[in-house]
């Protein structure tokens, strides 16, 4: 599947960093692939809080919380300005949360602006050579990244998930960026609500034919709480362990149901777009 990168086009907040975090563990845990998440944030800890805390627990496939080698993003930044950079050395910077299945490349966690401004200019070609080393590489991409770097990373990218409010306004205003831009189109591009909420006049299904004229009802990730809490708690890998457990009657089952259907739509368009290259 490539590069999928979770974006949000608008100024809203729309969950877009816990919807890269679900999709990517979920898809890791479904399906037997090499998945790399990749953080663009700046002075921010919300993927690593998600899956690193003190006490480090394990999980079937190995530890679930090693150590990110090599200091990460900086240390990956510093291989590639000396040019010893390849595909294979990526993972040894990343942390590993599922063995051979999910490591995470964090951002800059710190406020030095001297060297997010080194590693911003990197992400493309991180972004790149990741490709060719891991089936599929999430991408979260933050909007405070100057917008040549957004373009650039949104360029490189094989699907465009844009995620959304549960507000009409944003979703007209996805549709017409859509329209408009050069980067962006139908073939490529899977409109999500992050933090779906089904109880409302404003529910997937209302969107889909009032506002997006559309048969296919628009992906959603529904707002999950023991998610919320675990993303605080370093237990985001252990409670998707934990909702594989979990019955058709149970409120989570809707949630990971959602995240399937986000991988199936994305795959979809991937193949259909390599056919068309002749891929």
């Amino acid at each position: 599947m490539s590069i999928v990168t979770f974006w949000n086009g608008t100024k809203e907040q729309s969950g877009t960093t816990f919807s890269a975090i679900a999709f990517a563990v979920q898809s890791a845990i479904q399906h037997n692939m090499k998945i790399l998440l990749i953080s663009t944030s700046f002075n921010d800890t919300t993927t690593r809080d998600c899956f690193w805390k003190s006490n480090i627990k394990k999980s079937i496939f190995g530890s679930s919380a090693e150590k990110i080698s090599n200091n990460g993003i900086e240390g990956l930044e510093l291989l590639m300005r000396g040019g010893k950079i390849t595909p294979n050395r990526i993972p040894e910077y990343t942390g590993i949360l599922l063995r051979d299945r999910l490591e995470v490349l964090t951002g800059v966690e710190s406020s030095n602006q001297d060297l997010y401004d080194k590693v911003k200019e990197k992400y493309g070609q991180i972004i790149s050579l990741a490709k060719e080393y891991y089936n599929l590489v999430v991408v979260d991409l933050d909007r405070r990244l100057n917008i040549e770097y957004q373009r650039t990373i949104l360029g490189l990218s094989d699907i465009i998930v844009p995620v959304v409010t549960q507000k009409a306004k944003d979703i007209q205003m996805i549709q017409e960026l859509i329209n408009q831009n050069d980067i962006l189109n139908r073939e490529n591009t899977v409109i999500t609500i992050g933090r779906y909420m089904e109880d409302t006049k404003y529910n997937a299904k209302n969107i889909t034919r009032n506002i997006l004229k559309s048969k296919d009802i628009i992906n959603v990730v529904p707002y999950n709480n023991l998610l919320f809490e675990a993303a605080q708690e370093g237990r985001v890998i252990d409670i998707f362990f934990d909702f594989m457990k979990i019955r058709e009657r149970d409120i989570n089952y809707r949630f990971t149901q959602e995240l399937n259907r986000l991988f199936d739509t994305t795959k979809g368009k991937n193949d259909m777009l390599k056919m068309k290259r002749g891929q």
